[in-house]
């Protein structure tokens, strides 16, 4: 069973009027309904991303799960005081 499914579709609602910023924090609290709504926001990211990389003996699906496993650090490293924005950081943590 995935983390979306035993979570309630509503509870993702409350986090489409929050900045990235702020649910970012909620997620490292502990708050999996954060996390389980910016994975969701930024899948299609990172796939946009994957489809930019090539890599010798590597399956595409290879590639996504690099980006998503960048977007779980972005998550846990993101800090609200430096002057860069969520989004800008986990892309960063996603194509390293």
């Amino acid at each position: 069973m995935s983390v979306s499914s035993a979570i309630p579709r509503d509870a993702f609602e409350s986090y489409d009027e929050m900045v990235d910023e702020m649910i970012v924090e909620a997620a490292r609290e502990g708050n999996d309904a954060a996390q389980e709504y910016l994975i969701n926001k930024y899948k299609n990211f990172v796939r946009a991303k994957a489809r930019s990389y090539f890599l010798i003996g590597a399956d595409r699906e290879d590639i996504i799960q690099e980006g998503m496993i960048g977007l779980y650090k972005a998550i846990r490293d993101f800090r609200n005081d430096k002057l860069a924005s969520f989004r800008a950081f986990a892309e960063l943590c996603i194509t390293r």
